[in-house]
C-alpha cells in the first residue's frame, strides 16, 4: 500500500477520486440543507403570523370542511398557508432582494396606477379667509404649567407592531432649473433616495367629501363648531418645481381650494398647503414613506390653534425622542434599493403634562397606554405606531393640568397620529376616531361627552378615494 505521501497527484486515478469525493461533499451539504429547513418548517411555534416588511397578515391555516377536503380547496389552503407562512419569511426575502439587486433585477408590485385626474374647477373663495395663519403665537410654558414629569414607558401594555399633469407655483426662491429622472411605479414616483405618491382629482367624490363635512356641521349645528383639515402630501411639498410639473398628478392647492370653496361657511377651513410650502426646505415629510414627520404636523398644529385663538406651545415644550432608522411604506411596497440604502429617521414630541391614553384596541378592550412610546428597537418598518399606538378605532385623552373643560374630537386617517400629540397641551380632553375601524357615529360622541369642536384631519388623497369618503359618511350620520 502506498502512503499518502507517495500518492500521485497528477495521476487521472487521483483526480476521479477527488472530484468523486467532490460531489459526494456537495449531495452531504445539499441532503443537510434540506433536512434542516424541512425540521424549521415543521415548528409551527416559529411560523409568522404577519410580515411586518409587507405590513399585512399572512395566510391562516385552513379551516376543515367536507366540501373544501373534497373539491381540493383546503389542501390548496394548506400549501398557501405553509409557504406564505415559513419562519424567518421577512430575512429570507430582504436577503432575495439584495442579491438580485447585484445582478440589476428588481421585480415591483405596486398597487394603483397613474391616471389623469379629472379637470378642477376654480374656486372663488377669498383667501382673506385663511387670515388667521397671520396670528400663529408660539409660547413655552410656564413653569406653572411645567410640572415635573417622569418621562417612562408604560410597557405593561404590549402593542403588535402593525396594530399606518397639473403644474405647482413655482417657488420664487427655488433654485432647480431642470427636472430630475425618476421612475414610475404604479402610483409611487421615485427620484434618488426619496418616493412621493401621485395625486388625482376625482371631481365626483371630491364633491362627496365636501358633503359628509357640511352634513356633520349641519347636525351639529348649536353643540360643535366642525373644522377640516385637508393635508398636502409630499409630492406637492418637498419635491423640487421643475421635476413636480414634468410629472402627471393633479395640483393639489387647486384642489383644496375647490373643496374649501364648496363647504358652508359655518365650516373652519383650516387651510395649511402655503404654510407647508414655507417649511419645505426642512424635514416636515419622510422620503421612503408618505406620511409627514411630526415637525410637518407640528407646523399644522400651530395653524389650527391660530384658528380656534389659541397660541401654539414651542417645539422645544414638548420632549424630543429620536427613534432612529426608519423605512416606510414606499419601500415596502416598491423595494427600491436606494430607499431601504439611504432611512428615514422618525422622530417624536411627547406632550409635557402628560404621556397616559387610553383606547380601544384590536380585541375591542379598554386599555392604558402611551401617547408617544419608545418604538426605537421595533421593526424600521414600523416605527410610525411611536405615535398614539397607531390606527385604533377610538382614543380619549385626558390632560389633568387643564380644568377648563375643553374638548376636541380629531376624526382622522393615520395622517392624524402625529397630530394628535401635540393637542393634549390645549385641551383638557382629546377624543380621536379613526372612521376606517370606528363602528359608531360622530353624533353620539359630541352628546355623550359634550364635545366643542370636532376636526376632519385628512390627506389630500382620501378626498378622492371612495371607499374611505363612504366610511367617511357612515359615521358622520
Amino acid at each position: 500500500m502506498k502512503l499518502r505521501a507517495d500518492i500521485d497527484k497528477t495521476s487521472v486515478k487521483y483526480k476521479q477520486y477527488m472530484m468523486k469525493k467532490a460531489a459526494l461533499l456537495k449531495i452531504a451539504v445539499f441532503l443537510s440543507a434540506l433536512v434542516i429547513g424541512a425540521f424549521v418548517s415543521l415548528l409551527i411555534p416559529l411560523r409568522p403570523e404577519e410580515s411586518l416588511t409587507e405590513k399585512r397578515k399572512l395566510s391562516p391555516f385552513p379551516s376543515f370542511s367536507i366540501e373544501d377536503f373534497l373539491d381540493g380547496t383546503y389542501f390548496a389552503g394548506i400549501d398557501m398557508w405553509f409557504s406564505d407562512t415559513f419562519p424567518g419569511r421577512d430575512g429570507l426575502i430582504a436577503c432575495n432582494e439584495k442579491m438580485t439587486d447585484l445582478y440589476g433585477i428588481r421585480k415591483n408590485v405596486i398597487h394603483g396606477e397613474v391616471v389623469k385626474g379629472d379637470d378642477i374647477p376654480d374656486s372663488d373663495i377669498d383667501e382673506a379667509e385663511f387670515d388667521y395663519l397671520n396670528n400663529i403665537i408660539s409660547e413655552k410654558p410656564t413653569e406653572q404649567e411645567r410640572p415635573d414629569i417622569n418621562y417612562s414607558y408604560d410597557d405593561s401594555v404590549k402593542i403588535s407592531a402593525d396594530d399606518i399633469g397639473n403644474s405647482v407655483d413655482a417657488d420664487d426662491n427655488s433654485t432647480e432649473n431642470s427636472a430630475k429622472a425618476g421612475e414610475s411605479l404604479g402610483s409611487i414616483f421615485v427620484v434618488g433616495d426619496s418616493a412621493y405618491n401621485y395625486y388625482t382629482f376625482s371631481k365626483a367624490v371630491s364633491d362627496e367629501y365636501v358633503s359628509v363635512v357640511n352634513s356633520l356641521s349641519d347636525k351639529l349645528k348649536g353643540k360643535a363648531t366642525v373644522y377640516d383639515m385637508i393635508i398636502p402630501t409630499s409630492i406637492d411639498i418637498t419635491l423640487d418645481d421643475a421635476t413636480r410639473n414634468s410629472i402627471s398628478s393633479s395640483n393639489q392647492k387647486k384642489a383644496m381650494l375647490y373643496m374649501y370653496g364648496n363647504m358652508n361657511k359655518s365650516v373652519g377651513k383650516c387651510y395649511i398647503y402655503d404654510l407647508m410650502r414655507s417649511h419645505r426646505n426642512e424635514y416636515i415629510y419622510f422620503r421612503t414613506d408618505h406620511h409627514w414627520t411630526a415637525l410637518g404636523a407640528y407646523y399644522a398644529y400651530t395653524a389650527f390653534m391660530a384658528q380656534l385663538g389659541k397660541n401654539a406651545y414651542s417645539l422645544d415644550s414638548f420632549k424630543e425622542h429620536d427613534m432612529g432608522a426608519f423605512v416606510g411604506s414606499y419601500y415596502t411596497q416598491t423595494r427600491v434599493s436606494s430607499l431601504n440604502n439611504k432611512p428615514d429617521r422618525l422622530v417624536a414630541y411627547e406632550p409635557f403634562s402628560t404621556n397616559s391614553l387610553k383606547m380601544i384596541n384590536n380585541e375591542n378592550d379598554f386599555i392604558d397606554y402611551n401617547i408617544v412610546t419608545d418604538v426605537s428597537g421595533w421593526n424600521t418598518t414600523s416605527k410610525y405606531s411611536a405615535f398614539i399606538g397607531g390606527d385604533n378605532a377610538y382614543t380619549e385623552i385626558n390632560n389633568p393640568a387643564i380644568m377648563d373643560g375643553s374638548s376636541v374630537l380629531v376624526i382622522k386617517e393615520s395622517f392624524g397620529n402625529a397630530f394628535v400629540p401635540f393637542l393634549v397641551e390645549n385641551f383638557q380632553n382629546v377624543y380621536v376616531i379613526d372612521y376606517r375601524y370606528y363602528d359608531g357615529t360622530v353624533s353620539e360622541l359630541v352628546d355623550k361627552y359634550n364635545i366643542e369642536n370636532v376636526v376632519f384631519v385628512n390627506n389630500i388623497s382620501i378626498t378622492s378615494t371612495q371607499g374611505r369618503v363612504q366610511e367617511l359618511k357612515n359615521i358622520c350620520k
